[in-house]
């Protein structure tokens, strides 16, 4: 039995990986990460992590992400920092952002907003939510 959902969980994720869409996660917390991952490959969805936005940018130049999961609190460049820098940029201003943060106050809800972000989420996120918006932004990135 073992062996059988270990091949399952191995075409799941060749699966995934043929697909063209992904969902970059940017967060300087492994634990988020994994979870954010975790949460969105057993959808079926894609998923590339990194800890800081300098990875992102990199990540990017090589393949632009369908969504961007993107933590505000962060050292060196900081989230809202990134946003701008992305929504600045004609190659990437379309892309949309989902603020994911314990940093929940109402002056990021607002930065996070004006800058271009598509939604601020507070941590701890609510689970079924997430992942309703995560699936509405991509299927119509058709």
């Amino acid at each position: 039995m073992l062996c059988r959902i270990g091949l399952l969980d191995l075409l799941v994720r060749i699966f995934v990986h043929m697909t063209k869409k992904y969902v970059l996660v940017i967060d300087d917390s492994i634990t988020n990460q994994v979870l954010i991952e975790a949460l969105l490959l057993e959808e079926g969805i894609r998923v590339h992590t990194v800890g800081n936005s300098a990875e992102a940018l990199a990540y990017m130049k090589k393949e632009k992400p369908s969504l961007i999961l993107l933590d505000i609190l962060m050292p060196n460049v900081t989230g809202i920092d990134f946003l701008k820098s992305i929504k600045m940029n004609s190659e990437t201003k379309h892309i949309p952002v989902f603020i994911i943060t314990a940093a929940n106050t109402e002056a990021y809800r607002e930065q996070s907003q004006s800058l271009g972000a598509t939604e601020f989420l507070p941590k701890p996120i609510d689970i079924n939510y997430f992942i309703k918006r995560v699936k509405k932004v991509l299927h119509n990135d058709d």
